[in-house]
């Protein structure tokens, strides 16, 4: 079945003009050729990567549009529902067992072994939003570092706990902090007000604070699609250039960034055998579990 025959409804108005049939097809095929290399992504991302090739406008009608044809894909199964990531909703919920073999044997699936206890620095990652996070957080469970979407200004609330588990983590070595956010006039304040709250609540630990993206440099050098800065913000008297959001950056380039961020940190030679280690002690676990079941 080809996308022309499975497209949902009339095409998506926006404030220039109705889309025609045939550029809803073309959309919906390079947005699946998008995801079907690099999912999952955000709406947001999707909606860049589509800026960058042409098909929609850098206007809030584009990013409504991407977002609309996104859920029809999904609905249409075109696309996996998986493929779009939303760190924005989430359930809680009593997670509860059988038996005691198969939580050993979950245990055991989702086993990994601090790599961090054996260097001489601590790391966590911060960014700006639960969009930022959906795509980078491959990168961090896969090195075992703290992920923390500051959501915007973050409150008290959410900081002093924060710097307390940092200081707590870091067991007095120095505490290295990576940050992934937007370029535009909030997004240049927030980190140093991060630094500022954690330096404040976790006065004991030494922490040292880098923005691995977004950078004036990266801009200019990936020739990131940029908009001014938001009148409406005022701190925009204070900035400088064109305002770049992180999700501007290709979901594949930012993974490598914070990757190599990460690694900088960690001694391959260390890691391997913290793997091989952790894959020893899973297996352990998995005989525990196949034990409990032969008694039952």
């Amino acid at each position: 079945m080809s996308l022309a025959e499975i497209l949902i409804g009339a095409p998506i108005k926006t404030a220039r003009r109705r889309r025609t049939k045939a550029e809803i097809e073309c959309l919906w095929a390079a947005m699946y050729e998008e995801l079907a290399e690099h999912h999952p992504q955000s709406v947001r991302h999707v909606y860049y990567r589509m800026v960058v090739r042409g098909l929609v406008e850098k206007t809030d009608a584009g990013y409504d549009t991407v977002q609309i044809q996104l859920v029809k894909m999904r609905r249409a199964g075109v696309i996996p529902y998986d493929w779009i990531t939303d760190g924005t909703r989430w359930a809680r919920r009593v997670k509860t067992y059988g038996s005691p073999d198969a939580a050993i044997a979950e245990a055991a699936r989702y086993y990994r072994r601090d790599i961090w206890e054996q260097t001489p620095v601590y790391v966590e990652c911060w960014c700006e939003s639960d969009s930022i996070a959906g795509v980078i957080v491959d990168v961090t469970v896969e090195y075992t570092v703290p992920l923390f979407p500051a959501k915007g200004f973050s409150s008290i609330g959410f900081l002093h706990p924060s710097a307390r588990g940092l200081a707590h983590a870091s067991a007095g070595r120095p505490a290295h902090v990576l940050y992934v956010g937007d370029w535009d006039p909030s997004g240049k304040i927030i980190p140093g007000k991060i630094e500022a709250e954690l330096r404040a609540h976790a006065p004991e630990a030494e922490i040292h604070f880098r923005r691995p993206a977004v950078n004036p440099d990266q801009i200019t050098a990936m020739d990131l699609p940029s908009r001014p800065a938001k009148a409406s913000d005022s701190r925009a008297k204070s900035f400088s250039g064109a305002a770049v959001e992180a999700e501007a950056i290709p979901v594949e380039v930012m993974q490598q960034i914070v990757r190599d961020a990460i690694e900088e940190f960690i001694d391959p030679h260390q890691l391997r055998i913290s793997e091989i280690a952790e894959q020893s002690e899973r297996e352990l676990l998995f005989r525990w579990a196949e034990a409990l079941e032969g008694r039952a």
